[in-house]
Order: structure tokens, then sequence, then C-alpha cells
């Protein structure tokens, strides 16, 4: 596995010599003169490669090719990342960093030299050093930092890494959401998910929608939902909602689920539009979830109620339902069957922490495609219960 991982890595290597002979004359040159050290460094690589690849080891012929090229070439970084690899595989670790610096010396854009001494110094404790390596590769080699990921995780657990890693991630940023991803795993690690992102509220992050949708979703799973609520609120930059419908007028928002609409991409096509109105168009083909919301509601009578300025035709059912969370049956079925005002009563028990609030189409004898405009959304805790 090491070899293969070896010629993976030197692939940069290989492009960036191979292109001292870009211009014609050099590669007439090169023709002329196969023993030039661009030529043995060009031919060496290659077959490491190939035989990396194929997950075989180097031949003595190889080993005795690489000196060639050192004899020839000392400048070169090549001969000493491939001994400094067969140091590893030698388990002689101390060699192998002394040859990978030597390497990183002669060439301070090797991404092989800097991703093994990355990989030395983080195993070793030294963090300060992996730290350095890790943010000049995030540059030289961004599409290979998710395998530092795991490692900077368990780092960032550790007394005095939050710090360091915000500094990290000031001058890579690209790697915060590789490590945030990670930590998000667990969701016992919120809190010190969010100290490491430190952003001020309402801060936009496109980047870090996967691990907070990861975060507040594995604390929805656990039954954690107040946890997941104050972390999706921290995200958000949002005020305290709970026990309310939030974004019940369906304005457009950068605002993520769960606590916020999630609306329909397959199934029908639903689109917030002017005057608070959500239309929505069922295609009637099969069962879809339209629209759906998180909410937190205490026990006690609420209504749910809504106007209907465009009801649906026939051909289906469309609908809204809230369940207990977890669960499935529902504690409100609301059908769209008219034009005008919609409203129904119903209770939250003891026990029930969450709710989901969803508009659904359920296809008829003779599904078609049916369309709904639905306005004045509201969802009230009745006055004295």
């Amino acid at each position: 596995m090491l070899m293969i991982v070896l010629g993976g890595l030197l692939a940069a290597q290989v492009v960036r010599t191979a292109a001292v002979a870009g211009d014609p004359g050099s590669a007439l040159a090169l023709r002329m003169w196969p023993a030039h050290p661009v030529v043995l460094v060009n031919g060496t690589m290659a077959e490491i490669g190939s035989r990396a690849a194929r997950g075989q080891s180097l031949t003595p012929a190889i080993l005795r090719q690489v000196d060639q090229v050192a004899s020839k070439s000392p400048l070169a970084p090549e001969p000493f990342l491939i001994k400094g690899a067969l140091a590893q595989v030698e388990q002689n670790p101390a060699r192998s960093e002394q040859l990978f610096a030597a390497a990183r010396a002669r060439d301070p854009r090797s991404v092989a030299a800097r991703y093994f001494l990355a990989d030395r110094y983080l195993r070793t404790g030294r963090t300060g050093l992996a730290l350095a390596e890790i943010a000049a590769l995030s540059d030289l080699f961004p599409q290979g930092m998710a395998g530092f990921g795991p490692a900077l995780a368990t780092f960032a657990a550790t007394p005095g890494a939050v710090p360091q890693l915000r500094r990290l991630f000031h001058s890579s940023p690209q790697l915060e959401p590789i490590v945030l991803g990670v930590l998000a795993n667990e969701p016992n690690n919120a809190r010190l998910i969010l100290t490491l992102w430190g952003r001020p509220a309402a801060t936009v992050d496109p980047a870090g929608a996967e691990w907070q949708a990861k975060l507040i979703n594995s604390l929805v799973d656990q039954g954690r939902f107040a946890s997941a609520y104050a972390v999706w609120r921290r995200v958000a930059g949002v005020k305290d909602s709970r026990g309310a419908l939030f974004n019940p007028g369906f304005a457009k928002s950068t605002v993520p689920p769960p606590f916020n609409w999630a609306l329909a991409t397959i199934g029908g096509v639903v689109e917030p539009i002017a005057g608070g109105q959500l239309q929505v168009i069922y295609f009637g083909r099969s069962d879809a979830i339209l629209a759906e919301q998180l909410v937190l509601l205490g026990p006690g009578r609420y209504e749910l109620s809504m106007h209907i300025s465009q009801p649906p035709g026939e051909g289906g059912e469309i609908g809204w339902s809230l369940a207990c969370v977890p669960g499935k049956e529902s504690l409100v079925r609301l059908p769209i069957d008219r034009k005008g005002r919609l409203a129904i009563g119903f209770s939250v028990p003891q026990g029930c922490a969450a709710q989901r609030l969803r508009l659904t189409g359920t296809p008829g004898d003779f599904p078609k495609s049916q369309d709904v405009s639905i306005g004045k959304l509201s969802l009230a805790k009745v006055a004295g219960a």
C-alpha cells in the first residue's frame, strides 16, 4: 500500500520535472542524450509509478537507477523521496524523516515530501510542524487534504488545539469543512465544532452546509432536539421560535432545514410566491413530501390554519399532517379540498418533544397533476389551553 501511495504522490513531481523538456529544442536534445538527468528522472519515476500502481516492489535495477539519478543530479528531490519511502518500509522512521526533509529542501513545492513529513510529524506528536506542512499542502495539493481530516479531528480534542486549528483554518480555509465534517460524525462534538467554527451569528457559510446538516440531523436522530435546535439557531443566526412555525410566510431564505422549510425537488414543483404564499404543483404520479419543517411544540391545544386561494383539482389529495418525532402516526391530518380558510384543532401530548409538519401528495385512482396556492399559514397555541 505504501508503494501505491508513493506512486500517486510522485505523479506531480514527475509532471513538473518533465516540463524541463517542454520546448522543441529541449525535446530534440533529450532524444539525442538519453543519459541526460531529466531523461533518467522521468524514466525512473515513470517505472516506479507503474510498478506502484500494480502493487509491485522496486527491483534492484530500479534502485540502481535511483542512485544514478542521485549522482548525475544531486539537487533532484526524487532519489530522496524514494529512499525515504523505502526507509519507512524498512521501519526506519528517523532515517525516512531525514530523507524527506532533504527532498523538501531541494524542492519546497514537493507534494510527496511535505505529505510524508506531515504524516510523520502528526504520528510523533509534533503538531506545530505538522500544521505548517499541512498549510503548505493545502495550496499545493488541495485535493489530498481529506486524508488529514481524521488526524486533525483527533488533535482538535486535545488541550490547546483550538487556537492552533483556528489559525490553520484562517490561512487554509479549505481545511475547515473537512475537519468539522469529520467531527460532525459524533454529535457530542457539537460544542467543540462551534468553537472551532467561531463565526459571528448569521454568517453565510456555503462551505459549511454539509457538516452543519450532518451535525444537526445527527442530534435529531438521537432525539436531542433542544441541542439540534441550539446548533441550528447558532449557524442560522435566527431568533428563538420554539412553540411556533418558523417562516410561516414562506420567504426565500438561506436558513437551512430542518427547523425551516425543506421544499420538494422530486414529485412536484414547490416555490414561494408573492404575498407570503406557497405555490404547489403536485405531479400526482406517486406519494410525495412536498414541504416539511421540524417544530418544537409544548404539550397543549393548537390550531393549524391557512388560506387557499387556488384549490387543487381532482386526481389525488394534497394535505397537511403533523406527527410526533420519532413516530409516524399523525396527530392531525388536514386535507386541502376547497378554496378559502381551512382550520383544524389538535392536541400535542406529553412526551412528544418534537413534531414534523408535512405537506404531502397522494395519488388518486386516476392520477393527474394538481396545483394549489397556500397562504396565511398559522400554527398557534389555543389561548387558555
